[in-house]
């Protein structure tokens, strides 16, 4: 498993994702990031989502992580519905956290969200079913309390 850095180690993990003009950085953007194509089929908005954008350094891992979802889904299409893993809320976006002025883990492409509707910001239950966050705690991806759709590949 790898250890991922802590959240204010971002910048020298994953690399600065800001430009010169304290917007995101089109060059990082083109280094950094990779399209990812999910095992299972996922929708936004309900459009399909054929691949996101994330970064390179997490992108293996997090295939692993939605390939032992797919397969603890007994790669059912249904079973991923009803668990709401289909969802799909976004990936990189370069933004501050809430009420912060500091980089959101998606503006480093290391942020994962599913399932929004479901699991809207601010509240800690629901939560996912054990497949799920098992598959991402054994790839040391981190759940927030405070945000249930959200997952990262760093540490708090």
């Amino acid at each position: 498993m790898t250890i991922w850095p802590t959240q204010a180690g971002a910048d020298g993990f994953y690399g600065n994702p800001r430009g010169r003009n304290g917007g995101p950085s089109w060059l990082w953007e083109v280094k950094s990031l990779v399209h990812l194509t999910p095992p299972f089929a996922m929708h936004y908005g309900g459009q399909p989502v054929s691949s996101f954008r994330i970064h390179r350094a997490c992108a293996a891992s997090l295939g692993r992580v939605l390939a032992a979802i797919h397969d603890a889904a007994g790669r059912d299409q249904a079973t991923l519905d009803a668990w709401g893993v289909s969802t799909f809320g976004g990936s990189y976006n370069f933004r501050l956290k809430r009420n912060s002025n500091t980089l959101s883990m998606h503006a480093y492409g290391c942020a994962l969200d599913l399932a929004p509707e479901r699991f809207p910001m601010g509240r800690s239950k629901p939560t996912f079913c054990a497949p799920v966050l098992k598959a991402f705690a054994d790839e040391g991806w981190v759940n927030l309390e405070h945000d249930r759709m959200h997952f990262q590949a760093a540490r708090l």
